[in-house]
């Protein structure tokens, strides 16, 4: 295994499949999309997603400089996947500063609050929600905006269909 460079991902066809739908062709965009920050050094597969690499700080500092980049923003893990990853730090601020090196740094940015939002109370996470604002020249240096969710109306997502059903 070995990491790529932002020729190859220009290059890339774009979309990317969830881990049941694998299309080779679409092989770049998915680990894009798949594949998550660890603290341990080196590649691994993402045996939580079944798809995907896990990367460590040493990759992410690789790719960095051979690219000439001082920052990584990422998505795409929520809150609910980190609680099962107790060896990363916690996005229930609603962003984390997961790798930092001599070249620069990768964020993870997750920008629903109260994630998943229609779960049941038990199983939200109730996490705050974030987005990175960049300011030239210091763009490498982001600045986080957190927020919380708004209060949601008590429905039944099923009500309207059970009205219906009950008219019959």
């Amino acid at each position: 295994m070995k990491v790529g460079n932002m020729g190859q991902l220009r290059s890339a066809s774009k979309g990317g499949f969830d881990p049941d739908n694998f299309v080779p062709s679409q092989l770049i965009s998915t680990d894009v999309l798949w594949s998550d920050p660890q603290p341990d050094k080196g590649l691994a597969p993402n045996e939580n997603r079944g798809i995907g690499l896990l990367f460590g700080p040493d990759v992410t500092e690789q790719f960095l400089k051979e690219n000439k980049l001082k920052l990584i923003i990422r998505s795409h893990e929520g809150p609910d996947a980190r609680m099962y990853r107790e060896d990363m730090k916690t996005l229930i601020g609603g962003y984390s500063v997961d790798h930092e090196g001599k070249s620069g740094k990768l964020v993870t940015v997750f920008s629903a609050p109260d994630y998943p939002q229609f779960a049941e109370p038990d199983e939200r996470t109730y996490n705050l929600a974030a987005y990175v604002v960049l300011r030239h020249p210091q763009i490498a240096d982001p600045e986080f905006k957190q927020f919380s969710a708004v209060q949601r109306p008590q429905l039944s997502v099923f009500s309207a269909f059970a009205e219906d059903e009950d008219e019959e």
